[in-house]
């Protein structure tokens, strides 16, 4: 099961979503989807949607289970940032992934890269054939 990062849904809904990248994050989908409530701050609250921008984010959210902030996530993210320098949005997202045993579907896998036990994926990768 996947926790989609912010990034994802963002070049979903804006169409910019290679269409081997979306085959790829589509399949992970399928496997089990969900979503932080970073995420959802992230995607519905980017100030530069126009109306029917906003309500396609907020249809497309409903294809994902969100996952609550809750303590053990807090001190999970608490424990991160602790040991480096990284965005709050990034750490609660990584925190989730970690807490409810998730693969993170991100582009950004460099900024998650160090951290122990977090799985990894990205569906840009050219190097993987079979995702």
């Amino acid at each position: 099961m996947h926790l989609f990062d912010s990034n994802i849904l963002i070049y979903r809904l804006n169409d910019v979503l290679p269409p081997t990248a979306s085959r790829r994050a589509e399949r992970r989908a399928a496997e089990g989807a969900f979503v932080s409530v970073v995420t959802r701050i992230e995607v519905l609250g980017y100030s530069h949607q126009t109306p029917e921008q906003r309500q396609r984010a907020s249809d497309f959210h409903e294809f994902f289970d969100e996952l609550p902030l809750r303590e053990p996530v807090v001190h999970s993210a608490i424990q991160v940032r602790q040991r480096r320098s990284i965005r709050l949005g990034d750490a609660i997202i990584a925190a989730t992934a970690l807490v409810h045993d998730l693969s993170l579907v991100t582009r950004n896998t460099d900024d998650f890269a160090w951290i122990d036990d977090l799985s990894l994926i990205n569906p840009f990768d050219r190097g993987k054939t079979d995702e």
